[in-house]
């Protein structure tokens, strides 16, 4: 497993940030291994579905993070 850094934020701002961009990586990791799993027949097309809709949420609360910055 990946070692979380710990970081100093001076804003509530900064740390959603970090949040959401940690979150987004985090669901196009998922999406990425899943796609994988599909082609080799481990995951059912189902659970790709779920995970591109996760991915989607991730990058909509990026985009609305980064506007209220």
């Amino acid at each position: 497993m990946e070692r979380e850094e710990i970081l100093d934020h001076d804003t509530t701002l900064e740390h959603a940030l970090d949040v959401a961009r940690a979150n987004q990586k985090e669901a196009k990791r998922l999406l990425d291994g899943a796609r994988a799993a599909h082609a080799a027949g481990d995951v059912t097309a189902e659970r790709v579905s779920q995970l591109e809709a996760l991915l989607a949420i991730a990058d909509e609360d990026l985009k609305r993070v980064v506007r209220e910055q």
